[in-house]
């Protein structure tokens, strides 16, 4: 059984009346908590915009700062190797004037000595024995003048890269080709740009001995585009060359900081079939440049 109930109009009327006063006179309070909410909640963004303003301009100058401290490290970098070879050079000079010197003369006295005691055996083999001693002291003398310089700079390039070429072949046993463009012959390059590539070449060529096995390298000379790129490659076992750098191996990683020093580049190719190739890239000054061409 379904109840119904009926309410008078008069009395529904006078209730919807109260209940449109109501929503009336609630209405502008709603309207002022509305009001209230957003300015809070634009407070809040303005704070938050603020921050991430504030932020902003924070890595911008750490940013600056760190471009700053690298510029610096390598500035510092190039002034401690620049002092490195003036030092080399220094020492390499002590040591040909004076050690060097002496113990040439010391051995044209032993020389002298070992002629006139020819009548003398045990003090002739004596005397011989001093005069082998001195020769291989010279030759020891004469390594540690290469290893501080390179020999043959004054010679100019292709002289120098022929020299560690031949000391390699000697030391290593490994058959060390020199391929040359003609572009080359007679290339003038100041003497800090000369000597970066030897100390290139000796870095590379020290890496061949000690780690590829290889029986076999070939250093390539090019002329290209008015910059100077210089390839050793070998055909020995290779590397990973997204393999993490060994802590304490920073030889490439210098010779790429000499290469920056004049405006150059490194590139490095690896492959565990066909060996290693690093490519040492130098842009030649207008003066060389157009020697070369």
């Amino acid at each position: 059984m379904q109840t119904h109930s009926f309410v008078p109009e008069d009395k529904a009327h006078g209730r919807r009346q109260i209940r449109d006063h109501d929503r009336d006179v609630g209405a502008p309070a709603d309207n002022a908590g509305l009001a209230a909410l957003v300015e809070q909640l634009t407070r809040d963004q303005m704070l938050v915009n603020q921050a991430l303003v504030e932020k902003i301009f924070a890595c911008e100058r750490a940013e600056a700062a760190l471009r700053e401290s690298e510029k610096n490290l390598h500035d510092l970098l190039a002034h401690q190797l620049a002092n490195r070879e003036a030092e080399r050079k220094r020492i390499s000079d002590d040591i040909h004037d004076s050690l060097a010197q002496n113990l040439l003369a010391l051995r044209m006295d032993i020389v002298i000595l070992f002629q006139h005691t020819e009548r003398h055996p045990r003090l002739h083999q004596w005397v011989g024995a001093a005069l082998d001693n001195v020769d291989i002291t010279l030759r020891t003398v004469k390594h540690l003048l290469g290893e501080l310089r390179p020999a043959g700079l004054e010679l100019g390039l292709v002289a120098t890269l022929e020299m560690e070429a031949r000391k390699f072949s000697r030391a290593s046993g490994i058959v060390c080709q020199l391929d040359l463009d003609s572009a080359t012959d007679g290339l003038a390059l100041d003497e800090e740009t000369l000597l970066t590539l030897c100390r290139g070449l000796q870095e590379c060529l020290n890496n061949v001995f000690r780690h590829s096995l290889a029986s076999r390298v070939v250093v390539r000379l090019r002329v290209d585009s008015d910059a100077l790129a210089m390839t050793v490659s070998d055909n020995g076992i290779g590397f990973d060359t997204t393999a993490a750098r060994k802590a304490s191996s920073y030889g490439l990683l210098s010779l790429e900081e000499r290469l920056g020093m004049h405006g150059g580049e490194l590139a490095l190719a690896s492959d565990r079939s066909r060996g290693t190739a690093v490519t040492l890239r130098i842009p030649l000054r207008p003066a060389a440049a157009a020697a070369s061409s």
